[in-house]
């Protein structure tokens, strides 16, 4: 039998000597009857987040009906999808985009967007803990869509304020196959990109770094940001002819090799973004400071000390070998069986 009850929008109902809590969704049935949700306990810890949950959605059905013009979720990203914006991503920032503006929709398609806010979009990186990598994109993805969308004036809130990337912890090479892909790719942003991050083995914000005239006499010179006040200091390093050959392709001009095709120049967010995007598309979740693992495996795989792979990469000899922890062990055991094999 139904009481009155000291929790505002629910119904307390006893039954069989038991007291259960129900919550007025402001929903009613064909026949206009209200509909109901079974709440846990209120002494049970999940109470708290099902009774704050059902009231938001509550809150946000009733200013969509108060006010039709506002635009749900579904309907901004729709917006945004068509926009001059979106259409001038490069198509793997385009697919990566549109993987992720899915997960938003799909998670509350009906929302008004104005009224979405920081704790919606931190129960979603929440649920996603034990991928941190496609959770920091998720929220990129999501702040991209609303920064557009203030520009608009569609909305004048910002969902992902103040959110923490979440830790990636160490960082894991690329797949061979991803790899293979990346420097092949159509997309000649991510193919020079890849390029440039794997056949320097450079930090991401080393590479966004080298300019141009950096690049003489068949070398690329520059300081790493990390070693500037160290003893490791400048670095030569070699172009490789897989990558001459990739800037051969490229109107040489004045500033950084790394830029977008209207000249802007761009940052590491955007860069990591754009990989990291190319790579999910194809089922892959990885961060461009994996490729510098890459690079150092395979220098140590066909055969150079770790002396002078770390000319290389600047790292200290202590690193490299720390880095190599994952080189395949089949490929060196090649490589030294054919050098032992020469010396006899």
């Amino acid at each position: 039998m139904p009481h009155k009850s000291s929790i505002p929008g629910t119904k307390r109902v006893r039954s069989k000597g038991r007291v259960y809590y129900y919550f007025d969704t402001g929903q009613t049935k064909p026949n206009g009857k209200p509909i109901y949700k079974r709440l846990p306990d209120p002494k049970s810890p999940g109470f708290g987040a099902t009774y704050g949950a059902l009231m938001a959605a509550k809150k946000r059905r009733a200013s969509l009906q108060a006010d039709p013009a506002a635009l749900t979720i579904t309907q901004l990203i729709e917006l945004y999808e068509n926009s001059a914006k979106f259409r001038k991503l490069a198509p793997s920032s385009q697919t990566a985009y549109r993987i992720y503006l899915k997960q938003f929709r799909e998670a509350m398609p009906t929302a008004p967007a104005h009224l979405v806010e920081r704790k919606d979009i931190i129960l979603m990186v929440d649920k996603r803990a034990n991928k941190p990598g496609a959770a920091n994109l998720l929220v990129w993805t999501i702040g991209a869509l609303y920064k557009w969308a203030r520009e608009r004036e569609h909305v004048t809130n910002d969902p992902c304020r103040d959110i923490d990337p979440q830790e990636i912890g160490e960082h894991d090479p690329w797949p061979e196959d991803l790899l293979t892909k990346a420097l092949a790719a159509e997309d000649a942003q991510i193919r020079l990109a890849v390029h440039l991050l794997y056949y320097t083995a450079l930090r991401i914000g080393d590479v966004l770094r080298i300019r141009w005239q950096d690049i003489r006499n068949g070398a690329i010179t520059i300081t790493p940001q990390k070693t500037q006040r160290s003893k490791t200091g400048q670095l030569v390093i070699p172009v490789h002819s897989a990558l001459e050959r990739e800037l051969s392709s490229i109107r040489r001009d004045i500033g950084p090799v790394l830029i977008w095709p209207d000249g802007r120049s761009r940052s590491k967010q955007t860069l990591r973004a754009q990989l990291q995007g190319f790579a999910a598309a194809l089922g892959f979740e990885v961060v461009p400071h994996g490729l510098r693992k890459n690079a150092v495996n395979s220098l140590l795989e066909c055969g150079c000390t770790v002396a002078e792979t770390a000319s290389i990469s600047g790292q200290t000899l202590q690193m490299v070998e720390h880095y190599a922890k994952g080189r395949q062990q089949a490929k060196l055991g090649q490589t030294a069986m054919a050098k032992w094999e020469k010396t006899q």
